[in-house]
């Protein structure tokens, strides 16, 4: 972080700026463990993130940690340490007070019995029954003061469990705010008014913080949400896009969202039409397709079946799904059979019976298992034209497993749905036919139009896997027949519509999350909990292609595709800019510099963004005629080498 006073509008009368060179808070204190414990939270919200919503970068900063790190450089560090500290836990609602009017969760009833049980007899006569082991049956108002008096004595972290975020609500109540304002000298009723108040009493304006690695975005929106003028830079067109977006969508107010929503849900059912028209994604008995799940097969080279590969064979552990070899002696090869409701011997036979073990082929005749580097020797390098294997490749993919959706009135007259898990039948691979038809009547068309990647994967240091692995050299590769059509299709119709700014990079950033769950590398989750494919980044890289993995269809792409954008007050009568730029060249003032430089030895985002960029790279130079639509990784700061090391320090 660095504090800066090189606006020309700065320069006052100092005794019109009192904190002008006043010490900050954060210079002599700071919260660590509470605001850790805030920024934790923050995270294990996942998507309920404020801004994850938009789509995936990697290492954002939790929002609460932003507010902190602004606060505590605005406020000013007096002779009274202990009433400084009291005023920004106000201004954070991390006080008593404000955890109350955060609390939004019940304390269930257990945990209740358990704290009164410990506490005087006249407070356990008030609350519990005559046996002393159970909680009375208590008036409304019994309850309120029951939950207060156990969340009053709970620890800062066993509070967190049932309160909001602090950014959820609105902020400090009327008497923290008198508190707080008779502290500072301010006559502020709102965190953006105090936060003008005290730029102007700092600074001599409302202070301009800015950040030269926006990343995605967290320091400019909620720089601009708590009041500041905000501006954000990077050097990679992704980020920048989800920082525009962050700070116009997100932070555009209702009208806005409500534009996009409207945007995308159009793209979304003109999509859907379309493939129902082709009636690709439904069988003969009606019902849609909600998963398909492929498998990798590869021919032994011992006894030149081909086998199908997956660690396991478990496809469900809530549904009690598994898939079970069969061999076909006539034919040399292994059906696939598909068993719902298995018994607990065949989950654990299937869990077992998997043909990839230790990154070793294990053939199920029991032959010796053989080393899948050995077998990807001689892989062949796919050609930009390829869309799916050759014959003579070493590696080729099968569809094994459909999971419908069978819609039906029951007998109340309601609409119910219920899954089903099948091996795919003639007229599903010939549907699959079909899918690959269309693709290739599109496919150039739409290389040119940009609606499909047409680009390669440039080497790398965290990038090569897809290509070492399977012999995939352009980003088109990484999607198979069925996904390159929707994901197509999702940007054909974008394109045909004539939307603002706003709406257009609101579709654009859903089709950018749609990628991210329908790739060749989503794998399939078997998890009794949520049996789903998994998006392509769920960890910070690029990883090897599974052996099985799923695609989406329409149907199971609309939470993916529909941006999750929360209501937030919109930013009013502030200054948000943000620039495509190398670091070295911003010229902008700010009196605040909150920023983070990328995690190049960890994580590498110039090229991981690649992903994103081979699907908006024509979207963005005509949405932003200033920008480019690269990835410029000959200018990223790298961890690869000795000068990271000694000159990044």
């Amino acid at each position: 972080m660095k504090m800066t006073n090189s606006r020309p509008d700065a320069v006052m009368n100092p005794a019109e700026r009192p904190l002008a060179g006043a010490p900050c808070f954060i210079e002599t204190q700071f919260p660590v463990a509470k605001i850790s414990m805030e920024s934790y939270k923050e995270r294990k919200a996942g998507n309920r993130q404020t801004l994850t919503g938009l789509g995936k970068w990697w290492g954002r900063k939790p929002l609460v940690l932003v507010r902190a790190a602004i606060l505590g450089l605005l406020l000013p560090s007096t002779d009274d340490p202990i009433k400084d500290c009291e005023i920004f836990l106000k201004l954070m609602t991390m006080d008593s007070d404000g955890l109350r009017r955060r609390k939004s969760k019940s304390i269930p009833g257990a945990r209740l019995l358990a704290e009164v049980q410990t506490l005087s007899r006249n407070i356990q006569r008030q609350f519990l029954d005559e046996s002393g082991t159970a909680i009375r049956r208590l008036n409304r108002d019994e309850r309120g003061q029951l939950q207060d008096l156990v969340f009053s004595r709970m620890s800062y972290v066993e509070k967190l469990q049932y309160s909001d975020r602090p950014e959820q609500i609105d902020g400090p109540s009327q008497q923290a705010w008198r508190e707080i304002n008779a502290h500072l000298g301010t006559s502020a009723l709102s965190l953006p008014e105090l936060v003008e108040q005290l730029g102007i009493m700092r600074f001599g304006h409302r202070p301009r913080v800015g950040d030269a690695f926006c990343g995605g975005g967290s320091v400019p929106f909620e720089a601009a949400r708590i009041g500041c003028d905000a501006y954000g830079s990077d050097l990679n067109p992704v980020a920048a896009l989800l920082t525009w977006a962050a700070l116009n969508i997100v932070g555009g107010g209702e009208e806005v969202i409500q534009a996009v929503q409207e945007a995308q849900q159009e793209v979304y059912e003109a999509v859907d039409r379309q493939i129902i028209e082709w009636g690709i994604e439904h069988n003969e008995l009606g019902w849609r397709a909600d998963a398909y799940l492929y498998c990798v097969e590869v021919t032994d080279p011992e006894t030149g079946w081909p086998v199908p590969l997956a660690p396991s064979w478990v496809i469900g552990e809530g549904s009690k799904t598994v898939a079970k070899l069969i061999p076909d002696e006539n034919n040399k090869c292994y059906e696939i059979e598909i068993i719902e409701n298995a018994s607990l011997v065949e989950m654990k036979l299937a869990k077992e019976s998997g043909t990839v073990k230790d990154f070793r082929l294990v053939s199920p005749n029991g032959n010796t298992s053989i080393p899948i580097e050995v077998l990807r020797q001689n892989i062949r390098t796919w050609e930009k034209e390829d869309i799916a294997s050759q014959p003579q490749d070493i590696f080729h993919e099968r569809l094994y497993c459909i999971r419908w959706v069978e819609s039906y009135i029951d007998e109340n007259g309601r609409l119910q749905s219920q899954r089903h898990y099948r091996a795919p039948t003639d007229n599903d691979l010939q549907r699959e036919e079909r899918v690959l038809e269309l693709l290739q009547e599109r496919f150039k068309d739409w290389q040119e139009r940009g609606y499909i990647p047409n680009s390669r994967i440039e080497p790398g240091q965290d990038i090569n896997r897809p290509t070492n692995a399977r012999g995939w050299t352009h980003w088109h590769h990484l999607f198979n027949a069925r996904q390159l059509l929707i994901n197509g299709l999702s940007m054909h119709f974008y394109d045909q519509l004539n939307l603002d700014r706003y709406s257009s990079v609101g579709v654009l950033l859903g089709i950018g999350r749609q990628v991210d769950w329908n790739s060749r590398l989503s794998r399939w989750n078997s998890n009794a909990a949520n049996e789903k494919g998994e998006q392509t980044f769920y960890k910070p890289s690029l990883g090897t292609p599974s052996m099985n993995y799923s695609c989406r269809p329409q149907t199971a792409l609309r939470t993916a595709f529909l941006l999750n954008l929360p209501t937030v007050k919109r930013f009013t009568a502030l200054s948000t800019d943000v620039e495509l730029l190398d670091t070295r060249t911003v010229s902008q003032c700010s009196d605040v510099w909150v920023t983070d430089p990328p995690y190049a030895d960890a994580v590498y985002y110039h090229e991981l963004s690649e992903f994103f960029l081979a699907w908006y790279q024509t979207s963005i130079s005509e949405l932003f005629p200033t920008w480019y639509a690269d990835s410029k990784r000959a200018m990223a700061i790298k961890g690869t080498d000795e000068s990271f090391r000694s000159d990044h320090i």
